[in-house]
Parts: C-alpha cells; structure tokens; sequence
C-alpha cells in the first residue's frame, strides 16, 4: 500500500512533465500526415465549393454505369436506374483518381457516371439523392491539386518540424519498454541502467524520473554497435544493439515484449530461432515487417526471409541470415529510428498516384496498381513509426477498407494515444491510487479554454456561491487527511481525492498544470467539461475563488450588464484545428455510446434493404429498423438526410412543402421511432446559436420580457451541439468580417442557449449518422420543453450575445409556454393547421 499523501506529491512533482509530454504527444497526432485526414480535408473544400454546402466526404459516391436516361430535373441532365458497375467514395476518389480512360474523355464522366448520397444499393440514382456537381469539374480540381503532391509536401514538413517530437517519444516509450522488461526479467538490473544511459546518463538510477529537458537534448551514449534487421525493400523489423559490454539486446519496438538482453549473438539466434517456429511468435515477427501486399512491393521476399529464418538448421545458420538482411546502424539509436520512420512514410507516399505517373498512363492506357487505398488509410502510416508509438498496436489495421477507416480513425488515434500516455505513467514512476484516478489526471486532455487562459488579472470572487452552485458537493470534511507541502489547505480521502474548504462549503478540485493552481470541479467528474473556476489560498490561508476582471463584485443582478467570459473568448475564435479536435473526441464519446447499445449490424458483405419511399435500412425480425451498423460505422439515413437538407424544418417552422425526398409526416413518423430508440445521454455540456439572419433571434430576451423560470419549447427539428467553437458560424452574421477578420458579425439578436450537463434527457446524439459530424449534434424532436434559469449578456472583443442557460423539464401543468426560436407564445391550434398532421401533433404535443 501506498501512502496516500506521498504519492499525491510525488505525482504532483511530475505531472507538470507528464503533462507537458502528453500534450507534446497530442500536437504530434493531431500534426500527423495521415493520407485520410488529409483527403478529407480537400475533398470537403471541393464539394463545399461546388455545392455550396458541407458534406461528409465518406458519405458522398462517385458511381460509375453503363447507361442513363435524359432527366431535366438532376443536375447533370442524366439518370441511372441500374446498379453502378463501379463506385468508390469520394475520400477513395481524391487518393485513386478517375480511370484513365476517362482523363480524356471528360464529356463521358458526367453521361455515364455521378455523385450521390447513397451507395451502390439505391434504387434509383436522380435529383432525389444526387449531389449536385459536374465530375468533369471534379477531375479539374484533381488534376490541380496533385494530391500525391500534396501528401508528400506534408510528409516532408511533418519530419522538418516533428523530428524532435519524435525523438523525445521514442526515448519515453523506450523507458517504459526498459522498465517493463527488467521487472519480466528480460533485463538484468545492469541492462536496465545502460538502456535508461541511452536516453541520458543522468537516467540511468531507476530513482531519476526524466523532465522534458533532459529528454529534449541529445543522447550521450557512448560506444553502441547497432545492426538493422531488413528483410525487405531496405525495411526496418528490429534492432541488434551491442554496448562495450558485450552483451546484446534484441530490440523490438513493434512487441509488447520490446527489450530482451542476451549474453551474445548466438544465444539471440538461438532464441529469435527457436520463437520463430512457433505460430505466435510468426506472426508478431509479420507484424514488424512493413512490406505488405496492400503495399505492393516486398511482401514475398519478407515472408521468405523470415521463413529462412524460422527453417534454419542451426543457431550459427540462424546467426548468418540475421547478418545477410542485416545493415549498420548509425550508432545512434534514436537518429536510426526517426530515419527509419521517415523513410517508411517517404516510401508509402512515393507510391500514390500522382499527375506525373497519370500523364504517363494516358499514353499507354494502363495504371499499374501501385498502391491499394486501404494501406494508405491506415493512420500513423505503417511500420516503425506505429510500431514505437504503440507496441501493442500491429498492422492488423491494414486489413480495413476507406470506409471503416473514416469512422475508427480517433478511436485509432485515441489507442495510440493511450499507448503513448501509458509509456509516459510508466517513465516518470507514476503511482496509481485507485481506479484510474492518477492515470485519468495525466491522460486527462484539458480544454483549450483552461491550456489558452491567463489568470494573471482575475480577482477574488466576493461572493462565489452563485457560481458555484453546481459543484457544490454534500461531502462532509471532517476527518479527513491535511495537505502538507504542496498540497497545503488541501483535504485529502481515501481515494486520493483532493477537496477544500471555500466559505464553509466544500468543492472538490483538482490541480492544473496549465494554470499552476487548483479548480473547483463538479464532484462527480473532476474532468468535466466547462467553465474553470480557479482558487487560491490567500494571506490567511483560506481559499477563495478567481474570476476575470468586473466578475470581482460578485454574480452579476438580474440585468443585462454585458460581462466578459474567459470561457468564450477562446471558443468564439475561429480556429479548424482545435475546432475539428473538440469533434472528433464528441463523435468518438457518441460513437462509444452507440457501440454500448442495441442496435443491429449488417454483415460486410451484405447490403441494406431501401423501404418504398427510398430510405436504407435492414430487416431485423421482421421489422424495418433504419439504424444499423455497417462497413465499421452506424447508419441512418434518416438523420442524413436531416442534416443534409433544411426542408423538413421548413414544414415544422412555416407548413411549408419543399421537402423532395418523401412525404413529410411519413418521413417525421419514420425518424421521430428511430430516434426514440437511440440512446439518451446528458454527460456533457450543450449549445444552440442563433440570429436573425438564421430565423432564431435571442432580440425578445433583451426586452425584459422573460424572466428566470419562463418556459420555453421547441417547435421544430432542433440541434444543439457539444463543440462550442460550432455556436459563432450560428449566433453571427456569417456575410460580414468582424473588425479582427474573422468570419461573423454579432448584433442584437444573437443568442446563445446553454443546457449543463445533466440538465436535460430527451437528446439523442446523432453525429455518428450526420454528414456534419463536426458539428456533434444532439437532436430534440419537437415538443421538448425548457426553463430559463438564467439570462446573461456576454461580450468579447468581436463578439455580444444573450446567453440563455435553460434545463429541460417536464410539460408544465398551466402556465403561458414560449416557442424556443420566436418567443412568441405557443399556439397548438396554429400548430395543428399548419402542419395540417393532427396526429403528427399529438405525438409531439400530447393533449
């Protein structure tokens, strides 16, 4: 057992590095080349400039026929009532390019093949679920872009700005690996100490936990022989290092069995043979081998080399091989694995498609298959630089196609990721207190509005109790272990959870390296996502509670006196980078939650059946269930087709009919069952922007009119997002410049509503089934009915709006009831008559 408080300040004393090195690994991620991100990243710009609107790239086909039909009402003229002899996505596409024969032929691109919103299955491919752009212009932006080009471009700054990111990884999982391997007794105590040498000197006591400076700077290894075992197309499988020692250490980044010391090379053959012709040890030696027959090039002489390997008649026979495919190392071993690494995504890159080797095609007709996509979608490419980040991650990803790519890309990198922290836990000795608890505060990613926040002019908060209302916990104190040290005011419990004592009221908290100082946080979830609330210990030693400049007097009255919001500052900026982080982690909790859930998965090689108004589903026992789960992702083609087109909003907000694909109460009958049967979830924070320009004006909350505990329902299809860098593009004028460039002007009817978490519990997250995911919606169906609590200005440098936090209650008993998006009073009658769907009505409004 460990002492509670020792070990709390022990992993205070090195958080500030595992911090550091976690969010060194998350710019490392999130900067990585990967040819899917990337041609997903182009492939919108394209379909947004030609249509006008956002897509999901993975949800768009190219299909390819062999006849059409005039038609005046698609876009390209043309019709097609058979099934496509070929189709790939549009992410597919930007990687593989139009066939030849049609680089010239362009006229025949938009006769005989298009774009649509469903795959190969539909019924029909015309107006009803075509995407409305010419592939001739398509073939354009291709031929301009050079998307090979563009990977390579990306490749080489990648490694001109990331090489000693790199470094510093591979040196902090090859700690971990060492610590791992001497506790397993792969090392002796002595191996240990000279492999910890590799990284620094200073490293080589066990006790020495490393800081982000000595990993930064270069290693001083001393005498060190290195040899590169490459079986194939000067590949990089493993590592043979040899200290002045004389000792050897077979070194397999790819293994979670990394590091194994032999007193010579014939006893590391010996053992290298001997694991070799067992089928578990084949087949992590295959892992290792970067040729693969996605790849194209190598494979056979990689499995023929090992095979060699694993026949051989003697350890010296053995030893011979392992030196015939062996080549000198650069004597260090870090320069060696970046350089292999750097030469492995050069490699991949080098085989994509580009306009050089396309021009050449024309001429002869034929494209060789150089390069199948799926190894390209492969995320942190293949080989060495996967294997060093993530040693229990092999190359069994290969195997998935473009599709299932899109969809499990983060939950990828989120195990890479986890591999890397893992590493970083295990190299600085970290100690875990129980059930996750220390491991969750350095995997913890925090917010950018907590990493990008400056306290240095937040004051002491008078009266804090206001806004702290939500996290005040019903813990009692007493008894509880005093801080000492650096955990001075701190109460500390059996769990290692830390708590104070601010005013006679108890918060729990948790310490910030970002900030250097302890937040208050909700008791339940100390990583919660939501406005900080730092304290400090004053003169006295009691704690008291920060806020921004004109906070400091305490909660603001009932008025509408503009006040800042640190909170919004950073998430009213216009940045994709961090914006597109915040969705990739909503739509993997999403997706978390679905996987969780019931709901039925069609087998690869099926296809989904198409009901009599053209929308997918499968049959499960008799019943249409238009959710599902396919190729590696969820599906349903309702939801698609509501964050695709504004038309069924239109009926519910104006009984307007413009809605194409199908009937609209049948549609909404249909959509509303399967949103019933998603599950609910309330763990994190939600926003709605509106304006005027948008129909959701927030002008009637500045009048005086509503008051705290006004009811407020929704009307229509109504979305609130957990990403709030989402809200500016929907609370702003989108066709003005603000004064600081950015895209959006704020006025008078800009609005901001906010639902807390576990303030609300008839939204169904729907990102995963949205060709916006970034948007990372839930969705409530009509009739959901919401309480003001409070109403607030908040003001920035570009940027004003009404906040209005509201909870979601049960239907009020008596009472007026507003329209969410109006403000007008609700009129059921006026409903009824203008959805002209009595029934439709009831289900949403119950009598």
């Amino acid at each position: 057992m460990h002492d509670i408080q020792q070990a709390l300040l022990h992993n205070l004393e090195v958080l500030g590095t595992g911090r550091a090195l976690a969010q060194l690994a998350d710019d490392f991620l999130d900067h990585f080349p990967d040819p899917c991100r990337l041609a997903r990243r182009h492939a919108d710009k394209i379909l947004r400039r030609h249509t006008g609107k956002v897509w999901n790239p993975d949800q768009v086909w190219w299909h390819q026929f062999t006849d059409a039909a005039s038609s005046s009402r698609s876009y390209t003229g043309w019709a097609h009532y058979q099934r496509p002899i070929k189709t790939r996505r549009f992410t597919e596409l930007m990687i593989e390019r139009f066939d030849v024969g049609f680089q010239d032929a362009t006229d025949e691109l938009d006769l005989y093949g298009g774009f649509y919103s469903q795959g190969p299955h539909a019924q029909r491919f015309d107006e009803r679920n075509e995407v409305p752009m010419l592939a001739r212009d398509v073939q354009k932006d291709f031929w301009n872009l050079d998307f090979a080009q563009v990977v390579r471009d990306e490749v080489e700054t990648f490694w001109k700005v990331r090489t000693d990111d790199f470094r510093v990884l591979a040196k902090v999982t090859l700690l971990a690996q060492c610590k791992e391997a001497e506790r397993a007794g792969r090392l002796t105590a002595q191996d240990a100490r000279q492999v910890r040498a590799l990284v620094s000197s200073v490293l080589a006591s066990a006790e020495r936990a490393p800081t982000l400076e000595l990993l930064r700077k270069a290693a001083g290894e001393g005498e060190m022989h290195i040899n590169v075992y490459r079986p194939s197309v000067g590949r990089a499988c493993l590592y043979i290092l040899r200290p002045t020692s004389g000792r050897v250490w077979l070194y397999m980044p790819y293994d979670d069995q990394a590091l194994r010391a032999f007193a010579s090379e014939q006893a590391m053959a010996h053992w290298l043979r001997g694991w070799a012709t067992t089928t578990e040890g084949m087949q992590r030696l295959r892992a290792a081998v970067v040729a693969d027959e996605h790849l194209g090039d190598g494979h056979d002489a990689a499995e023929d080399a090992l095979r060699q390997l694993a026949d051989s008649s003697s350890d010296a026979a053995a030893l011979k091989l392992l030196q015939r495919y062996s080549t000198p190392g650069s004597g260090n071993l870090f320069s060696q694995l970046v350089e292999d690494a750097r030469s492995d995504m050069r490699h991949n890159a080098k085989l994509m498609v580009d306009n050089q080797r396309l021009r050449k095609a024309m001429l002869t007709g034929y494209l060789a298959a150089f390069i199948k996509v799926g190894a390209l979608l492969v995320p942190l490419s293949t080989g060495i630089s996967l294997a060093l980040l993530a040693a229990s991650v092999t190359k069994v990803w290969l195997e998935v196609d473009a599709a299932a790519h899109a969809r499990s890309r983060q939950a990828r990198q989120d195990a890479l990721r986890g591999a890397i922290i893992d590493s970083i836990f295990a190299a600085l000795n970290m100690i875990e207190l129980g059930f996750g608890a220390s491991h969750a505060t350095l995997n913890y990613r925090a917010p950018f509005h907590e990493t990008q926040a400056s306290l240095a002019d937040w004051q002491p908060v008078a009266h804090p109790q206001g806004l702290l209302e939500a996290r005040e916990a019903k813990e009692t104190l007493d008894g509880l272990q005093q801080g000492r040290q650096a955990l001075r005011g701190i109460r500390l419990d059996s769990k290692g959870e830390c708590w104070i004592d601010l005013q006679g009221r108890p918060y729990r908290v948790r310490y910030s390296t970002e900030l250097k100082t302890w937040l208050i946080v909700p008791p339940d979830n100390p990583f919660a996502f939501g406005p900080i609330r730092p304290v400090r210990l004053n003169d006295v030693g009691e704690w008291e509670l920060l806020g921004p400049p004109r906070l400091a007097g305490g909660v603001p009255g009932d008025g509408l006196a503009p006040q800042p919001s640190a909170f919004w500052d950073e998430y009213m900026l216009t940045d994709e980078q961090r914006s597109e982080v915040l969705s990739d982690a909503a739509l993997a909790r999403q997706t978390s939650l679905l996987e969780q859930s019931d709901i039925p998965e069609l087998a690869s090689d099926a296809e989904p059946l198409v009901d009599e108004e053209g929308f997918d589903y499968v049959d499960e026992h008799g019943a249409c269930t238009y959710t599902y789960k396919h190729d590696g992702r969820f599906r349903n083609h309702l939801i698609d087709l509501y964050t695709m087109d504004d038309g069924i909003n239109d009926y519910l907000r104006q009984g307007v009919r413009n809605f194409n694909y199908a009937d609209e109460v049948s549609y909404l009958d249909k959509l509303a069952d399967a949103l019933e049967r998603l599950p609910a979830d309330a763990e994190v924070p939600l926003y709605r922007g509106g304006c005027g320009e948008r129909g959701t004006s927030g002008i009637h909350f500045r009048s005086g009119r509503f008051k705290k505990g006004d009811i407020l329902v929704n009307t229509d299809l109504t979305s609130f997002t957990e990403n709030p860098y989402i809200i500016r593009k929907f609370s702003a004028d989108t066709n003005k410049v603000s004064p600081q460039g950015l895209e959006g002007v704020f006025d008078d009817t800009s609005v901001v509503f906010e639902l807390p978490a576990g303030r609300y519990h008839s939204g169904r997250p729907i990102a995963p089934f949205s060709s916006h995911y970034d948007e990372a919606e839930t969705l409530f169906l009509p009739g959901a009915y919401f309480q003001i609590d409070e109403i607030s200005e908040i003001t920035g440098v570009d940027f004003r709006f009404v906040n209005v936090r509201i909870k979601q209650v049960g239907k009020p008993r008596s009472g007026p009831v507003y329209d969410l998006r109006s403000g007008e009073p609700f009129d059921r009658g006026a409903y009824v008559e203008r959805l002209g769907a009595p029934h439709l009505v009831d289900r949403f409004f119950a009598p």
